[in-house]
């Protein structure tokens, strides 16, 4: 509150006891010098709120003008008694100082509209309310102001019963804000202001009507108590404006009951003014004002009925259409995800979470035709190694396990990478090439190690691999179908290849060798063994005595692909499902033959046989062993199964349980290649491996290279300490062959002592 105001609600104060206290002493003078002294500061009080008061302004000033007529008629009155006779002016000021009503009127009226703002059926109520009460008591006062002065006359008496009429109406709107404003809102200031006006124009009603029938209203303890009533009227202002009180209005019922109290008061005035027409209280004329007005009361009141059940209807189908509304979005939201899900489902393969086959054919429809020129891009076609044995020997769950992982890993490439399931253990990745080309052998390094890094799945680790195709856009071509079958070729000649575990760019040389590699799986496809294959044999040399003592088995083509090598059959056999097959033909016609040679010229030879990652852990392939050496009385001794280091380090339990059971049968097991990649010593010592053939990389730089004959030595002595025989292969002049029987070698193998042949020229070799 600032200063200014606090000052004028002191000397307000002050001033209105100094009134009170020359009024209680009949000091007539100072009381009537004290009292526009006292108005005038309330006055001021009152207007210095005007700015806090927003929209209520113009109806707060309503009232201060009523306070500043109230003053005007205190100062005239101090001139008239103390300064000049202005007798001649007394019943005009005297009209004027009656005029407050006019001006409360005002301020209740602006007020309350305001405060109804856009309530039409609450503000309608409220001047029914009002008017009707008004009117009606309006007519009681006509009624005793005509008996009292007579049929009015003259302005002067119309002035007064408009006035009174005004005075009414500011005590009954009074009465209606009570209702409005609540209880729960009393302590804001409002009441106390409609309080005093309502004091105040109940004690108006009395001094107009005294006025007006020739009295003399003057009463200086009345003016004390209208003073105090406009200081209680300012106070209520000054705590709504001070505390910043706001608030709703409450509004009427409506309902049925309330509709029916209504109707039943406006009956009983009705009937009331029959009644006094006929004791002959009021006239017809006066009397038919009452019946009209609760006539009136009743249609209003019944119209403001029918206009809220109106508003319920409007808001209860608005309500229905909001949940309609609702319903409607909440049934396309649940169609737009329907949808997402859909779209989700028929673009993403389930299993890995990547893209699936269809969605790479939109995806690279949607690339050609946004005109990728440009941009380069590179095209990674990719197949798994090693899969099929799992997914066959350990169920569809484990090789789905397996897929899995890969999707995993693949999903946690970068943003350059999108990544699809072509079915199976097929896949492409489509990489956005952001640097120079040189990066790519980098990408397709990183590919590789994710798909060779081993998998982990409870107490299994499968090592697997990929051969990763790839071609470039816009190096290779153009049309991005050619380019993936470019990627294709490529891919397929890392699977036929040397080494399954690479990547290879893709070059038009590689059309030849792809050519060569779809004529194997077309011949597979229709391939009988007794018909499409023959066995061919390299012979096994004693290193001290250069006896034949045995014969490691080939598998070839029989006819114009017959220069195919064996690893490349067997590959491919077990690519199209041909192996069990394959195989169980090759060791019937391989221990046969060797059965047969060693009767025919009393040969004690041994037989070899490449056993495939697939044969090793198929009980089928051991069951075939045992029914042929069986049949034939052949020792499962005299058996070498040779096992590659790559099935050694795959799957690594159920590799080493598969060579247990055959180690317990009495098969020799060789591990190929010893010392030309990783191995498990411990791995070796466990499962049951009996021989070791060193690498023919040993073999060759042996000779002249000490450290790598230091090497051969260290394996000799490990062989020697873990009770195992040693072979080397790959002898192709005398030098090597002296070399490795000076370092203990006890098994010889290569072109020196002879080539794989057919069995007829084997045959000869042993005449």
């Amino acid at each position: 509150m600032s200063t200014t105001k606090k000052g004028l609600m002191v000397m307000a104060g002050f001033f209105y006891l100094l009134t009170a206290i020359f009024t209680l002493t009949e000091n007539q003078v100072a009381t009537e010098l004290c009292a526009p002294i006292t108005a005038f500061l309330v006055f001021l009080i009152l207007m210095s709120n005007l700015p806090g008061l927003g929209p209520h302004k113009f109806s707060t000033a309503c009232m201060g003008m009523g306070f500043l007529v109230i003053d005007i008629y205190y100062i005239f009155r101090f001139f008239n008694h103390y300064i000049v006779n202005l007798e001649q002016y007394i019943e005009i000021v005297g009209i004027i100082y009656i005029t407050p009503s006019f001006f409360f009127f005002l301020n209740e009226t602006t007020f309350l509209i305001y405060k109804l703002k856009g309530r039409r059926r609450d503000l309608a109520h409220l001047f029914a309310n009002s008017f009707a009460v008004a009117i009606i008591g309006f007519v009681f006062i006509y009624k005793y102001f005509s008996q009292v002065v007579g049929h009015i006359h003259n302005l002067r008496e119309l002035i007064y019963l408009l006035l009174i009429f005004a005075a009414f109406n500011v005590a009954m709107f009074s009465l209606q804000t009570y209702h409005l404003v609540g209880v729960e809102n009393l302590k804001k200031g409002t009441l106390m202001t409609t309080t005093a006006m309502l004091i105040y124009e109940i004690m108006d009603i009395q001094y107009i009507f005294t006025q007006a029938i020739g009295g003399v209203p003057d009463d200086y303890y009345a003016d004390l108590v209208y003073m105090a009533l406009l200081i209680f009227m300012t106070m209520g202002i000054t705590i709504q404006v001070q505390k910043k009180y706001y608030f709703e209005f409450n509004g009427w019922s409506y309902s049925a009951p309330a509709t029916r109290a209504r109707f039943i008061v406006a009956i009983i005035a009705a009937i009331a003014a029959v009644i006094m027409v006929v004791v002959g209280f009021v006239t017809r004329s006066e009397a038919s004002y009452i019946v009209i007005v609760a006539m009136a009361y009743i249609i209003m009141t019944y119209i403001l009925k029918a206009d809220s059940l109106n508003d319920e209807l409007l808001e209860h189908e608005k309500r229905q259409n909001a949940m309609l509304e609702k319903k409607v979005e909440e049934q396309t939201r649940d169609l737009t995800k329907a949808n997402e899900k859909l779209e989700l489902l028929s673009s993403t393969d389930m299993l890995t979470g990547l893209y699936n086959r269809w969605y790479a054919g939109t995806y690279m429809k949607n690339l050609q035709e946004d005109q990728i020129s440009g941009k380069k891009y590179a095209f990674f076609v990719i197949d798994l190694n090693h899969f099929k044995p799992i997914n066959d020997t350990y169920g569809p769950e484990m090789g789905d396990k397996v897929l899995e992982e890969f999707g995993n890993r693949m999903r946690e490439l970068p943003d350059d990478y999108t990544c699809f399931r072509m079915g199976g253990d097929e896949f492409l990745i489509i990489m956005k090439i952001r640097g120079d080309l040189e990066n790519l052998e980098d990408a397709a390094e990183n590919l590789r190690k994710l798909f060779n890094t081993p998998i982990k799945h409870n107490t299994y680790v499968f090592k697997l691999s990929a051969s990763i195709g790839v071609s470039v856009y816009p190096q290779d071509g153009t049309d991005i179908e050619e380019l993936l079958q470019y990627a294709d070729t490529a891919m397929n000649y890392v699977k036929h290849g040397g080494n399954k575990d690479g990547y290879k760019f893709f070059n038009s040389g590689l059309v030849q060798i792809i050519s060569t590699q779809n004529a194997i799986e077309t011949r597979l496809k229709i391939a009988k063994p007794d018909r499409d294959f023959v066995l061919f044999y390299q012979p096994q040399v004693n290193a001290q005595t250069k006896e034949i003592i045995g014969a490691e088995v080939f598998i070839h083509f029989n006819g114009e692909l017959e220069k195919v090598s064996p690893l490349e059959v067997i590959d491919a056999a077990e690519e199209c499902g041909f192996m069990n097959i394959l195989g169980e033909w090759i060791v019937n016609t391989a221990v046969r033959q060797i059965a047969s040679w060693n009767e025919k010229y009393h040969k004690n030879m041994a037989v070899t046989l490449n056993i495939s990652p697939l044969q090793l852990i198929s009980a089928e392939y051991a069951n075939v062993l045992n029914k042929i050496t069986k049949e034939l009385n052949y020792p499962t001794s005299m058996v070498t199964l040779d096992i590659t280091n790559t099935v050694i380090m795959g799957a690594s339990y159920s590799s080493k349980a598969a060579m247990i059971r055959l180690h317990e049968d009495g098969y020799m097991l060789s591990l190929n290649d010893f010392g030309g990649g990783d191995i498990n010593l411990a791995f070796v010592q466990d499962c049951g491996i009996d021989s070791i053939k060193i690498s023919r990389a040993l073999v060759t730089n042996s000779v002249n290279d000490p450290r790598i004959k230091k090497l051969v030595k260290s394996i000799m002595a490990i062989a020697e300490t873990l009770g195992m025989t040693v072979s080397a292969v790959g002898i192709e002049t005398e030098v090597q062959s002296e070399n490795m029987q000076s370092l203990g070698v006890n098994t010889l193998q290569g072109y020196y002592y002879g080539k794989p042949v057919k069995a007829d020229a084997f045959e000869m070799m042993l005449k």
